[in-house]
């Protein structure tokens, strides 16, 4: 708050009535906790939206690997019958995770038209927990 303090409130003082100007500290203070606190938010998405793209690739590629030696397919001995002999679910797993982070970052970590209104209700609870946590008695 120090910066604030140094440069935005002698100047916010000069504007404002001298009746109002206890509440400038208040105030500014608010202010850049409002601004931390969507930082650590967009900075939390950032982190939840790489971790999901991770496990749900390395999901994806493990049931491939799983599907394809169930039907026999090897690609030459490519697809091994356990996950553990070989690191091509890995690899596959970051194609697939870039790929799903680039599209959740494009769509700035929210859902596409259809699903966000069938989603609206599941969006109010997440906000509500949210900001439940962040909530200071």
């Amino acid at each position: 708050n120090a910066p604030m303090d140094k440069y935005v409130v002698p100047a916010v003082r000069t504007i404002v009535p001298n009746d109002y100007s206890r509440w400038i500290p208040v105030l500014s203070g608010w202010l850049t906790k409002s601004i931390a606190m969507s930082f650590a938010f967009y900075l939390q998405s950032i982190i939840s939206a790489f971790t999901s793209a991770m496990i749900g690739a390395l999901l994806i590629t493990r049931t491939i690997m799983s599907i394809a030696h169930k039907k026999g397919i090897t690609l030459g001995g490519l697809i091994p019958a356990d996950h553990k002999e070989t690191q091509i679910d890995e690899m596959g797993s970051y194609v697939l995770a870039a790929m799903g982070f680039i599209f959740q970052w494009k769509m700035n970590f929210d859902m596409p038209f259809p699903f966000n209104i069938l989603l609206l209700p599941v969006e109010f609870a997440e906000n509500f927990v949210r900001w439940s946590v962040t909530k200071v008695d």
